[in-house]
Parts: structure tokens; sequence; C-alpha cells
């Protein structure tokens, strides 16, 4: 093993709290891809907070919505925006839901 790849190991080690054997044994002999991280924790923390935002946007959307409605005064850009906004929501629902798919299944193994 070079220095390199025992660095690696090393870190790898200490973001999951598992052992250099068991390492092994999920990535070669069961073929496991995937393991949590902090870094897998961070990113869904980010990918959280930032489908938060996007979810507060489409509300606020949605409300300026019905009220100019009421008048008769929609701008279309309100529904561009609207739609914009939403197909970035489902894509970072998306990302989410595949991440966590991949921890369901490493932690049911």
């Amino acid at each position: 093993m070079t220095e390199d790849q025992h660095i690696i190991l090393s870190k790898l080690e200490k973001e999951t709290g598992i052992n250099r054997t068991d390492l092994f044994v999920k990535r070669v002999l069961e073929n496991q891809s995937f393991v949590i991280t902090t870094d897998v924790i961070s990113a869904l923390s980010e990918i959280g907070g930032e489908l938060g935002r996007v979810g507060n946007n489409i509300n606020q959307l949605a409300k300026h919505a019905n009220t100019v409605s009421k008048n008769n005064a929609l701008s279309p850009s309100i529904f561009e925006e609207h739609n914009r906004l939403l197909g970035e929501y489902l894509k970072l629902q998306s990302e989410i839901h595949k991440v966590l798919r991949q921890m369901y299944r490493v932690m049911n193994n």
C-alpha cells in the first residue's frame, strides 16, 4: 500500500467509524461502493437546506399569485418563475431521495 493510499484509508476509517478490515470486506467482498461518511451527511444537510429555501420561494410565489389573481393582474413571469423553482425543487428532492435509498441499502447490510 502506498503512503497516499494509507492516508486515504485512515481518513475513511475516521470518517465512517469502520475499521480497515470491515471497510475491505464491504468494498471488496460485498461489492459495496457506498459508505456513509461525514461528507455524505454534510451533502444531505446542504441539499436539505436548499430544499427549504426553494420551497419557501415557491410558497411566496404561490401566495403572490393568489393575491394578484383576485385582481386579474397576474403576470406570466410569475408562472415562469414558479415553474423554474418547482423544477429546481423536484431535482433536489430526487437527489436527496437517491442518496437516502443508497444509505438505506448500506444500513440494511
